[in-house]
């Protein structure tokens, strides 16, 4: 990463990565948050390029896994819950 240091308006390299992440999870930022990320993103090219990989993966990946694609059916829960009770007796 650069050599960026801290202040209090522009975060480090560090930070601006967490906080490229919060946008891309849409969470609304502090206006001066905001202003520190975008002005370091102007600075650093670091900074700038994993934001706009992150951005890109980011919208591959978006409608890729679906929130049922996760959940097991509930027959299988059911196996699971029914396995576990049987291994806990033991």
């Amino acid at each position: 990463m650069g050599q960026h240091t801290h202040t209090n308006w522009m975060p480090c390299c560090k930070e601006a990565t967490l906080l490229v992440e919060k946008q891309l999870q849409q969470e609304s930022l502090p206006l001066l948050q905001k202003m520190g990320l975008r002005l370091h993103l102007l600075i650093c090219i670091y900074c700038r390029r994993y934001a706009k990989q992150s951005k890109a993966i980011d919208q591959h990946l978006d409608g890729f896994v679906t929130q049922t694609d996760i959940l097991p059916d509930e027959s299988l829960k059911l196996k699971w819950e029914m396995m576990i009770a049987e291994k806990m007796k033991k």
